[in-house]
C-alpha cells in the first residue's frame, strides 16, 4: 500500500514535467500566436479614439429635519424615500428628467469649445460634424448606408428642416442619432441615503466634457427650481394684481375725499358733513385694503424664497487632464496575454482534447 501511495504523486509531478516539456517544445508556435495577437492589440489600440470624463457632484437641500429626518434616513436603508409624499419630484428622479427627451433635446444648443481652441460652435453642430468615429464603426456602418443610400434612390424626396432645431414631439432619424450619443455621455447617480448627484459627461474634448457636466447640472437646478416655485410664483402674481388694484382704488379714493374737503372747507351744514364722513370711511376702508394686499403680497414673496431649492456644489465639474477610456498599453498587453493563455491552452489541450473525440467516436461506432 505504500508503494501505492509513493508512485501516485510522482506519476503527477512526471505528468506535470511532461506537460512543461510539451510546452515549452512548442515555444516556437506560442511566441508567433502572441505576437499575432500583439499585433492586433495595437490595431485596436489606434483606432480606439480616446474619452474624458468630467464629473460634479453635488447636494441638494433636504426638507426634512427632526425625527422626520431620522425616520427618512432609516428609511433609506430599505430604498425608500419618507419625503416623496410632499414632493412629486424627489432627487431619485432627478435622473429620469436627465434622461427624458425634452431634457435632453435643450442641450444641443449648449455653446461648447475644445481644449485648442479651434472649436467654439453648438454642442449639436460638435457632434455631428467634429466628433470622431473609429475606422472600425465607419466599416461597420458602411454596409447600412450603402443600403440605405439606395434605397432612398426609389423614395420620394421630401424636403428636410433644419438639423439643428430638435423637436421632442418630431425627430428625424439622424435627430434621433444623435439623441442617443447624448444620452450615452451622461451618467447620474443618486445616492439613497445621502441625495447626493454625482453626474458625469465623457466626450472626446476635455473642455466640452466640463462644460457640459456644468451646464447638465445648471439646467436640472433650474428645472427643480421652476417646479418647486411654480404655484408660490402663480400666488405672487395673483395677490400682485390685487395689490395694484387696492392701490388705484385707495389713490382714487384718496383724491375723491381730498377734493371734496377743498370745495367744501366752510360748510357745515350737516348733509355736507355725512358725505365728508362717508368719503372718509370709504378712503379708510380703502387704505385697509390696501395694506391688507402688500402684506399678502410680501408673504407671497416670502413664500417663493422658502420654496427655491438650495443645491451645494462639494464637486465642481473641471478638465480632465487624463482620459477615462483604457490606455493603448494596457490594451497592446491585454492582447498579448490572451494571446499566450490560448497558445499555452492549445499546446496543453490538443492531444487530450483530441484522444476524447476519438473515444467519443469510436464508442458511438
Amino acid at each position: 500500500m505504500e508503494e501505492q501511495n509513493v508512485k501516485k504523486p510522482l506519476l503527477k509531478e512526471a505528468d506535470l514535467l511532461q506537460l512543461v516539456s510539451k510546452v515549452l517544445s512548442k515555444w516556437k508556435f506560442i511566441l508567433k500566436t502572441t505576437l499575432c495577437f500583439m499585433v492586433f492589440g495595437v490595431v485596436i489600440a489606434f483606432s480606439t479614439i480616446k474619452y474624458y470624463t468630467s464629473e460634479i457632484m453635488v447636494a441638494p437641500e433636504s426638507s426634512s429635519s427632526g425625527m422626520a429626518g431620522g425616520l427618512a434616513s432609516l428609511a433609506s436603508f430599505a430604498g425608500l424615500d419618507m419625503d416623496a409624499g410632499g414632493d412629486a419630484i424627489y432627487p431619485l428622479l432627478y435622473p429620469d428628467i436627465i434622461q427624458s427627451l425634452p431634457f435632453l433635446c435643450s442641450l444641443f444648443d449648449v455653446d461648447v469649445q475644445s481644449v485648442d481652441g479651434e472649436i467654439d460652435t453648438t454642442y449639436g453642430y460638435y457632434l455631428k460634424n467634429y466628433r470622431k468615429q473609429s475606422w472600425m464603426k465607419q466599416v461597420k456602418d458602411f454596409p447600412k448606408k450603402m443600403i440605405l443610400r439606395f434605397v432612398a434612390l426609389f423614395k420620394e424626396k421630401k424636403p428636410m428642416g433644419n438639423v439643428y432645431e430638435f423637436d421632442p414631439y418630431r425627430l428625424s432619424e439622424a435627430q434621433l442619432t444623435m439623441v442617443v450619443r447624448l444620452k450615452d455621455a451622461i451618467n447620474v447617480f443618486v445616492d439613497k441615503k445621502t441625495d447626493v448627484i454625482t453626474l458625469s459627461f465623457t466626450e472626446q474634448d476635455p473642455l466640452i466634457a466640463a462644460m457640459m457636466a456644468d451646464t447638465i447640472m445648471v439646467r436640472l437646478q433650474e428645472r427643480i427650481t421652476e417646479y418647486r416655485t411654480k404655484k408660490a410664483l402663480a400666488d405672487c402674481v395673483y395677490f400682485e394684481g390685487l395689490y395694484n388694484d387696492a392701490k388705484r382704488e385707495y389713490e382714487k379714493a384718496q383724491e375723491n375725499y381730498a377734493i371734496y374737503v377743498d370745495r367744501n372747507r366752510n360748510v357745515t351744514q350737516e348733509r355736507f358733513l355725512i358725505e365728508k364722513e362717508r368719503l372718509e370711511a370709504d378712503k379708510e376702508l380703502k387704505n385697509m385694503l390696501y395694506s391688507q394686499w402688500a402684506q399678502q403680497l410680501q408673504l407671497a414673496k416670502a413664500k417663493v424664497q422658502e420654496q427655491t431649492p438650495a443645491f451645494t456644489t462639494l464637486k465642481p465639474a473641471t478638465v480632465p487632464v487624463k482620459p477615462s477610456s483604457m490606455r493603448r498599453l494596457m490594451i497592446v498587453l491585454i492582447f498579448a496575454f490572451l494571446g499566450g493563455v490560448f497558445s499555452v491552452a492549445y499546446v496543453a489541450l490538443k492531444e487530450p482534447f483530441s484522444e476524447i473525440c476519438r473515444k467519443i467516436f469510436k464508442s458511438e461506432k
